[in-house]
């Protein structure tokens, strides 16, 4: 018998790697195929389509696997601008057309897209912006105003009824669940636990995400304004009363130069170049652009040194960056930022922050990476969507600090978060714990019972002296008094606006503002330089060894465990979020803030 099933499994083990195998070489084959002809042939007189639907990515892997299979944009942020510079400078491309299909973008990335958009028309090349038959949003707008004239379909919808806030809270999720949160804060602003304490926004609350909006509101009536070439309250006045909701009403209220299908942009695109109706428009897409050469696209391309652009992207996490984690690791970080300070022909290091913290040890110990570099070659911030919180703290190391108009920054606060599960696995499951310990403090952070009065003023103190060398660096950093940078700190989140009018940032502007910066800092000449972006985002066959491995081991545990544990891990699932904080000093702004 012991033979039999030994067999059986010695074969069912073979089939599977077998298996496996085989999924392995269909995906090689498929990849292959599906990287064959990347680099375009860019024919004299095109037209280049952007075609801009859902996100844009902050920094992609350019894998053909992660583009095949894993659904990965085919350009990022940075391609899509540098596609604009190329396009300007390449005697090919005669014109952009910017079609837009619901892009969804926070402001500060959309941002950088409309300057890019602004620095390709100032080459004088014609710029068309459409929607074709899809909704065409703010954001969509926003991008789309910059263009010669912008055209949406006869029935299509426009949404231009202004912005707002919301946040969503947990209080009743875990009062039904009977959990229990433990929460100890330093700001009055620390706005990332109220989902955990209240069921609606405090009055502090309030007060800065009503600032956030109306300076992201100013900023955005102002650019629609400078497009379109009129009063700033005109533009104001139309998103009230009374409001409209279609193509139709807003091409009579001037914000759309005609409703016109794709085919009559197409024939206008036509005109406008000086072809005949009955010519083919040669278009080129940007998902194939992207990969033309700076050289071939007539952009000068240097060699005298490199400027690395190190990307923090996401929550701040200890360890690894890796599959599914969402945020970056600061051992992934810290090596990228080593390799930066050490390798001879990187002259200079912009600093990418698109992060709303995490882990305040973490932050920390990338704030040392940062701060060594720092003293070997300059260094500069760029911020992008965010960079508050622990994003702010990496920030104090660097020389320069740039951040967008609408960058979510500050968040100058900390907060440790516990959770109190004893009562849910009582409630729910009839589990109960009991110990013994060497000390009163010894399990305060089992989760299984209240703080005591005293191991709350224990955290608290942490607490407090965490905000102190928080407070310490960006005091330092920014050549103000601590009692200067408590007085907006406090948690408090600003627009990056805002920000450098409080003396938190040096110079609003972009990716490209902080590499100029770092270039000038450097000594070396436009076009005499090379980008070099670091960390290299992990390939699909690295993500999918790691997914294995770790479906693997669940798939192991599952099979072994009894079903009391099943259902113990079906709890958990619920709680698998607040439950990465529980006992950690976070550095983070809000659990999230979109502006819609």
């Amino acid at each position: 018998m012991r033979f039999f099933s030994t067999l059986v499994a010695s074969v069912l083990g073979s089939l599977i790697a077998l298996g496996f195998v085989i999924f392995l070489g269909f995906l090689f084959l498929a990849a292959l195929v599906a990287s064959s002809d990347t680099v375009p042939v860019v024919s004299s007189g095109s037209v280049l389509t952007i075609d801009l639907a859902g996100p844009i990515p902050e920094l992609v892997s350019h894998d053909s696997f992660n583009q095949t299979f894993a659904g990965e944009a085919e350009f990022d942020l940075y391609d899509l601008k540098r596609a604009l510079q190329k396009a300007a400078a390449d005697d090919r491309i005669d014109a952009v057309w910017l079609q837009l299909r619901g892009v969804q973008a926070s402001w500060a990335t959309l941002q950088e897209v409309r300057e890019a958009l602004i620095a390709f028309k100032d080459s004088g090349k014609p710029l068309m912006a459409s929607s074709g038959e899809y909704m065409m949003s703010e954001g969509d707008y926003f991008l789309a105003s910059v263009a010669d004239s912008v055209f949406a379909s006869p029935e299509a919808f426009f949404e231009f009824n202004g912005f707002y806030l919301e946040v969503m809270y947990f209080t009743g999720l875990l009062e039904k669940l009977d959990v229990e949160p433990e929460i100890i804060r330093a700001g009055k602003y620390k706005a990332a636990v109220e989902p955990f304490l209240r069921k609606d926004l405090s009055e502090e609350n309030e007060a800065q995400l009503a600032a956030l909006l109306e300076s992201h509101n100013n900023v955005f009536l102002e650019a629609i304004a400078e497009s379109r070439g009129r009063p700033a309250t005109d533009v104001q006045r139309l998103t009230e009363d009374p409001a409209f909701l279609t193509a139709a009403e807003a091409h009579r209220a001037g914000l759309l130069d005609g409703l016109l299908y794709d085919d009559e942009v197409e024939a206008r695109f036509k005109e406008r170049l000086g072809l005949d109706a009955d010519k083919s428009l040669k278009r080129v897409n940007i998902d194939a652009y992207v990969n033309v050469s700076d050289s071939e696209a007539g952009l000068p391309t240097g060699n005298e040194g490199q400027i690395a652009v190190v990307y923090a992207v996401g929550t701040i996490l200890s360890g690894e960056s890796g599959a599914g984690s969402g945020g970056v690791g600061s051992t992934t970080f810290n090596k990228a930022m080593r390799e930066a300070r050490k390798n001879r022909r990187i002259k200079a290091v912009v600093l990418r922050i698109n992060s709303p913290g995490g882990s305040a040890s973490a932050s920390d110990a990338m704030w040392r990476e940062i701060d060594l570099t720092a003293k070997e070659k300059p260094v500069i911030v760029s911020m992008g969507d965010l960079a508050a919180s622990g994003g702010y703290w990496i920030a104090t190391a660097a020389d320069t600090i740039v951040a967008d108009p609408q960058t979510l920054t500050g968040s100058i606060g900390v907060f440790g978060l516990l959770f109190n599960i004893g009562g849910a696995l009582d409630a729910k499951l009839g589990i109960t714990t009991d110990n013994v310990h060497t000390s009163a403090y010894a399990d305060m952070f089992s989760g299984m019972r209240p703080l005591s009065p005293g191991e709350r003023a224990l955290l608290q103190q942490a607490i407090s002296a965490t905000y102190q060398q928080f407070l310490q660096k960006v005091a330092d950093s920014r050549g103000l008094d601590v009692a200067a940078v408590d007085e907006i700190g406090q948690g408090r989140v600003w627009s990056g606006k805002q920000a450098l009018d409080l003396g938190l940032v040096d110079i609003l502007g972009d990716l490209d503002t902080a590499i100029r910066i770092a270039a000038e800092k450097a000594g070396l000449e436009e076009g005499t330089y090379r980008t070099r972006l670091l960390p290299r985002p992990r390939t699909f066959m690295e993500e999918l060894t790691g997914t294995l491995s770790a479906q693997g081991a669940q798939a192991w545990h599952h099979l072994r465990a009894t079903p009391a544990e099943r259902a113990l891990v079906r709890q958990a699932r619920l709680l698998d979020q607040l439950a990465a904080m529980h006992g950690t000093v976070q550095a983070r702004m809000p659990m999230e803030i979109t502006i819609r």
